[in-house]
């Protein structure tokens, strides 16, 4: 039925609107004006925009195993793709996080079933690294995150591909597994057995693997989810473990045991030796030192330290392994023919050696030396080389009265700038042709040959100044005439004023 209104009611019902308005509140006004602008929003529901895919047959007869492999509510949807994969052990593509997929190529559909599971079962465990987990620290994503920004994309590569293969490697060493691989359908059995009996036999290459990743970024993840609870059950399982850490007690064969013990009693020759100003920091360099000090033929020099040679200018013999996050580990093999007086020197050089590798005040100060305005890598051994040659010299020159370790040795140079001149040659001769060293007719040779490494070792070499008189650095100036004749007036004349 249609309503008519009168111009006059129409102008009625008008007033009465109007009159209505007129009488609302300021906070009823508010929330009308709020109830327009939110009222008719609603809340998006992001899975609404998504797709269904359709279960998988193969992903569900696999199902058994797969929900005991993946940590996540749902397993990842699989889907056929008109892709090419080119790696026979990881034949799929993943998208992983709360919505993950698995696409295999096409040609897996028809008929190669071997392949098409091993690409379900380890695309699911790889999956299984970003689930998100309560009891995790931080989550992956963090962890991969300060990989790549603490060492490189190759690092962080090596982390998200070894994560898998753990996995794998403690899923299959599970006895609990094999009740579930003899419950599966006939048609996906054959090819999971294959896989489970390939990681059963690659226990040591896998790990060897896993050991290939330097070792600050194992630590990184090897402390949280998800990798934790992983390597706790290859522990249990399998007797594969991290090495234990090297505590500095320990290191030492038992010919320079007395050295070692020495520094590690005192913190003040521990601080002087290492660098490390906090107490903290010392107690985790002693815990866990990352070097060992040993002899020709030590049966403790490690397989990979096998052929280091003694390098006589330096006074030993030296293996480095770059750990990353500014760690390296070091073994130092001194010779077992040299006087005691010079294998104590090479002892302590050893240590002022090894934290040159992090005295980035000094590699920062020598960087703009060479172009980019950094030391290139390549250089760090020969700084560390350098340095320490004349650190040494600065040590025993201004320690040998204090420590009793340092008493009655000799500096090889007692002049420090004799000691500063030597250090920089070393440094251009063994950094040339890259280092600065222009022509000596060159207009804009003002400063000389390497300058910023020159100030960089003058720096370091400061450190092992034991007392600095100021006195020295004090100027008197001869007074004038003038100021002699003034200052005798008010000597004679004192008091006189009132």
């Amino acid at each position: 039925m249609k309503r008519y209104f009168s111009p006059i009611g129409l102008a009625l019902l008008t007033f009465a609107s109007l009159s209505t308005l007129g009488c609302e509140s300021r906070q009823d006004k508010l929330a009308r004006e709020l109830a327009y602008q939110y009222g008719e929003k609603k809340k998006a529901d992001p899975s609404a925009e998504v797709a269904a895919v359709p279960a998988d047959p193969m992903r569900e007869s696999l199902r058994p195993v797969l929900e005991a492999l993946y940590s996540g509510t749902a397993l990842p949807d699989v889907l056929d793709a008109d892709i090419i994969v080119a790696d026979a052990k990881r034949p799929y593509q993943l998208t992983a996080g709360v919505l993950a997929q698995i696409r295999l190529p096409f040609e897996l559909r028809r008929g190669n079933k071997a392949r098409r599971v091993r690409g379900i079962v380890t695309a699911t465990a790889e999956a299984d690294a970003w689930v998100f987990r309560k009891n995790a620290r931080k989550d992956y994503a963090e962890h991969i995150n300060k990989l790549t920004l603490s060492f490189d994309e190759a690092i962080r590569d090596q982390v998200l591909a070894i994560y898998a293969d753990l996995k794998l490697l403690e899923f299959f060493s599970n006895a609990e597994t094999d009740a579930l691989i003899e419950k599966l359908p006939a048609d996906v059995k054959p090819g999971v057995v294959e896989l489970s009996k390939e990681y059963k036999g690659q226990s040591e290459a896998i790990w060897n693997k896993w050991m290939e990743v330097k070792m600050m970024a194992r630590r990184e993840v090897a402390s949280d989810q998800p990798f934790r609870p992983v390597l706790k059950r290859i522990r249990k399982e399998l007797g594969r473990a991290e090495p234990d850490p090297i505590a500095f007690a320990t290191a030492h064969d038992t010919e320079l045991a007395a050295w070692g013990e020495a520094v590690n009693k005192d913190d003040s020759l521990m601080k002087l030796l290492t660098n490390l100003n906090e107490l903290r920091d010392q107690e985790e360099f002693r815990n866990d030192t990352h070097a060992l000090w040993l002899l020709e033929g030590s049966e403790r020099i490690p397989a990979k330290a096998s052929k280091v040679k003694i390098d006589k200018d330096v006074g030993f013999g030296v293996y480095r392994d770059d750990l990353g996050m500014g760690y390296n580990e070091f073994v130092f093999v001194f010779p077992n023919k040299a006087k005691d007086s010079q294998r104590k020197r090479a002892y302590l050089k050893s240590h002022i050696y090894r934290h040159m590798f992090n005295d980035y005040q000094m590699l920062a100060t020598a960087g703009t030396d060479f172009e980019g305005g950094t030391v290139p890598d390549k250089y760090d051994e020969e700084y560390a080389r350098c340095g320490s040659e004349a650190a040494i010299d600065a040590l025993v020159a201004g320690y040998k009265g204090k420590f009793p370790l340092i008493g009655g040795m000799k500096e090889s140079l007692t002049s420090g700038d004799k000691r500063l001149k030597k250090a920089h040659k070393c440094i251009i001769d063994r950094c040339s042709p890259d280092i600065a060293n222009p022509d000596e007719d060159d207009p804009r040779n003002v400063e000389g040959p390497a300058p910023s490494s020159r100030l960089a070792f003058f720096q370091m070499m400061a450190r092992f100044e034991n007392e600095i008189s100021t006195s020295a650095m004090r100027k008197t100036r001869e007074k004038s005439d003038a100021v002699k004749d003034a200052e005798a007036f008010l000597n004679a004349n004192k008091n006189s004023q009132r």
